[in-house]
């Protein structure tokens, strides 16, 4: 086996899991108010919240089918689900739709008064569906907003979803500088139907290429020395996955090591846990499992579904990745 590509696949996993268990203790927070917690960038808890139960759902009921099979996975995130992991108010109705018996493509549509929702949710999950479909983007996509539909039927959080786990996708095969070009060329014009939310919530006006903008301000971040104050006006620290997504990616490109990439998002505050986690799950992907800080590593929950498990469950993905290529 190709072990350089398969430790991308665990040090994905593994990447976001720790992401989100370094941000977990301070989401919320203000930049300043991070940096205070973060001196030197040793972990303060190993313990991870919804957004890696979820990610280990994902990968296991790809691992069991196969590929995607939407009933399964929306049971396991049922059986997984740990009211102290810190799910939000949206998951947490939807799932106990399913649980009482509304089917999973339903279920999610009938939150935020129909229009379903936009939030981070489900890109913070899906790394597994990034390095499993690396190597067919429209399919990576199909799957990214399946599997999104579970829990965010919006169109900007399936979109938010599909970018985040693309970007996985081109980690995993090694771009990096080119990555906003080529992300550009992938993401879709996807937009508010609501214009009244559009206005209420969305930074960058009512447009129909979100994040096709957010991608834009990328670029031109990137181009130049920016502060971090300007990053948050510029491209968010929020829940709304296009308040978070980009602002990942640029914390990846921006960096030149695992350890800087992550610390860098988590210091940003705000929406820590699961822009630590995209950011990890991306950093992951293109260094690989040995660039992740052993300390990290160690300090990670260990358990039944702990950091042992989660990069089982990496190695799995790539094994059948590759009986299946």
């Amino acid at each position: 086996m190709n072990t350089d590509l398969k430790a991308k696949f665990t040090g994905a996993l593994l990447g976001s899991a720790i992401g989100d268990a370094l941000g977990a203790p301070v989401e919320g927070y203000s930049m300043e108010k991070v940096k205070a917690v973060y001196g030197e960038g040793e972990m303060k808890a190993g313990r991870y919240t919804d957004d890696t139960e979820m990610m280990i759902g994902v990968a296991e009921s790809l691992i069991a089918n196969r590929g995607f099979n939407g009933a399964d996975m929306a049971l396991r995130f049922i059986l997984n689900y740990d009211a102290t992991r810190r799910y939000g108010p949206g998951s947490k109705e939807v799932l106990g739709r399913i649980h009482a018996g509304e089917s999973w493509r339903e279920a999610s549509k009938q939150i935020f008064g129909g229009e379903g929702s936009y939030g981070n949710g489900a890109a913070m999950r899906i790394a597994p569906v990034g390095i499993f479909y690396c190597d067919n983007a429209e399919l990576l996509r199909e799957i990214a907003y399946k599997s999104s539909h579970i829990t965010h039927s919006h169109v900007l959080g399936k979109e938010g979803a599909a970018l985040q786990a693309y970007s996985i996708a081109l980690a995993l095969h090694g771009h990096k500088a080119d990555m906003p070009s080529r992300l550009k060329g992938f993401v879709k014009d996807v937009s508010f139907k609501n214009i009244a939310l559009a206005k209420e919530y969305c930074t960058i006006g009512t447009t129909n290429d979100v994040y096709k903008e957010k991608l834009s301000k990328l670029e031109q971040l990137l181009g130049k020395q920016t502060a971090k104050a300007e990053l948050i006006t510029e491209l968010g620290t929020g829940e709304a996955a296009f308040d978070s997504v980009p602002t990942a990616i640029y914390s990846f490109i921006h960096a030149n090591s695992f350890k800087d990439a992550v610390m860098y998002a988590i210091r940003l505050g705000g929406d820590t846990d699961t822009i630590g986690a995209m950011t990890g799950a991306i950093s992951g992907a293109y260094y690989g499992e040995a660039a992740i800080p052993g300390a990290w590593l160690d300090n990670l929950e260990e358990g039944a579904k702990g950091r042992s498990y989660i990069k089982r469950l990496g190695a799995e993905l790539y094994r059948i990745k590759i009986q299946t290529s």
